[in-house]
């Protein structure tokens, strides 16, 4: 399989230092978005497509092959070319 292409998991995490205080003098800590590189080979796809390929109803634009990546789940934010995608359907195979 070739992987030619850099995209990204956005996940949000709390930072460490607070970046300010609220009105009852409590730390207030921001999410802030991480993104985590991952090679993959991205494709157009269709909700027709997947309906047909493998039975299931979704809104879709493209679909992705990786190695397999537990960060990946349902509902996960993924950026590719500049844009961000959501996960709505995932099926894990052995190698990819």
């Amino acid at each position: 399989m070739r992987l030619s292409k850099t995209i990204y998991i956005i996940e949000t995490v709390q930072s460490d230092t607070p970046s300010g205080m609220d009105e009852f003098d409590r730390p207030i800590y921001e999410d802030i978005p991480t993104k985590t590189p991952f090679l993959a080979e991205v494709e157009p796809y269709s909700s027709k497509m997947a309906e047909q390929r493998y039975g299931v109803m979704v809104e879709v634009s493209n679909r992705v092959f990786c190695l397999p990546n537990d960060k990946i789940r349902i509902k996960s934010i993924i950026e590719y070319n500049g844009l961000d995608f959501e996960v709505t359907e995932f099926t894990a195979y052995d190698n990819h």
